[in-house]
């Protein structure tokens, strides 16, 4: 039985949601290579006028497409007067290294609902949805045994979709939450 949540106006039911990782898979990677980054991206996606009203979202599918991806100069946070450099990380204990990895992407994701409408109860739309950020990679990697810029290293960005949540706000709006975590692996140099 679905509920009405008087916070965020949203139907509560179950919803099936295809598309998630296993940690354990990404906890190995982030193990040997740090560069990692959270994200939390949340939706409002408009149910085209062509398709019919929804009473209930059943079903979301979600997968991640990496469209670009390029490592950039930054600022660094590091005192280098002296001998060796000191770390300055901001309040929040983050370093800049000098180096950021730009990922741009997309998420593809299918919802499954059923309409208001009896003759045709069940219907699917499709979103893109698309994001951009960036992971803190060091100056220097080590690719092949060899110690390089990172500015010259083609770096694989795996994504692991965490947790995916979606309710409709209205019959024309769903509500759709997506954390993920992208991890940066050096693979060659360019």
């Amino acid at each position: 039985m679905a509920t009405t949540s008087q916070a965020c106006l949203c139907s509560k039911g179950i919803v099936d949601i295809s598309g998630l990782c296993d940690p354990g898979d990404t906890t190995e990677v982030i193990r040997n290579y740090p560069y990692w980054k959270q994200m939390y991206i949340s939706e409002s996606l408009a149910i085209p006028l062509a398709k019919p009203q929804a009473e209930h979202v059943n079903a979301v599918t979600t997968t991640v497409s990496i469209l670009r991806k390029k490592v950039i100069k930054t600022p660094r946070s590091f005192n280098d007067s002296g001998v060796t450099p000191v770390p300055l990380p901001n309040l929040e204990g983050r370093l800049l290294t000098g180096r950021k990895l730009i990922v741009e992407g997309q998420l593809c994701q299918q919802v499954e609902y059923t309409a208001t409408d009896a003759p045709q109860p069940v219907h699917s739309v499709e979103f893109y949805v698309p994001f951009s950020a960036y992971i803190v990679v060091p100056l220097n990697v080590t690719v092949g045994g060899n110690t390089v810029d990172s500015l010259i290293v083609d770096f694989d960005v795996d994504v692991c979709l965490e947790d995916v949540t979606a309710c409709l706000l209205d019959e024309r709006t769903i509500l759709k939450q997506v954390t993920l975590l992208l991890s940066a692996v050096p693979v060659s140099v360019n």
